[in-house]
């Protein structure tokens, strides 16, 4: 979840690091309602579902990205935090299951 702040709404978004960058951003006018389905005020929730050749993510319940891929059928995942000068991350309830 990224800081309001930033207001580049990129949470939800599918990323390819070292692979080429964004596969998936939420910038269209069609992605509206997941950019404000974050609660800055609150803990918020980040599903991620990936099965097969697609790969699916909501924020708070709210669809985001819909991706398909036939070109990476394996992988993993990870919780990224860039670098700065300022700011706080923190995690709870991290649930991981095998389909």
């Amino acid at each position: 979840m990224e800081a309001d702040s930033k207001k580049r709404f990129w949470s939800g978004g599918i990323y390819g690091q070292s692979c080429g960058g964004w596969y998936y951003p939420l910038w269209l006018n069609a992605h509206a309602k997941a950019r404000s389905a974050i609660d800055y005020d609150e803990w918020n929730r980040m599903t991620v579902k990936a099965e097969g050749n697609v790969v699916k993510t909501w924020i708070n319940g709210i669809p985001a990205a819909h991706w398909t891929n036939d070109e990476y059928p394996e992988g993993f995942f990870s919780l990224q935090i860039h670098s700065g000068k300022a700011g706080q991350d923190q995690f709870r309830n991290i649930k991981v299951k095998e389909l």
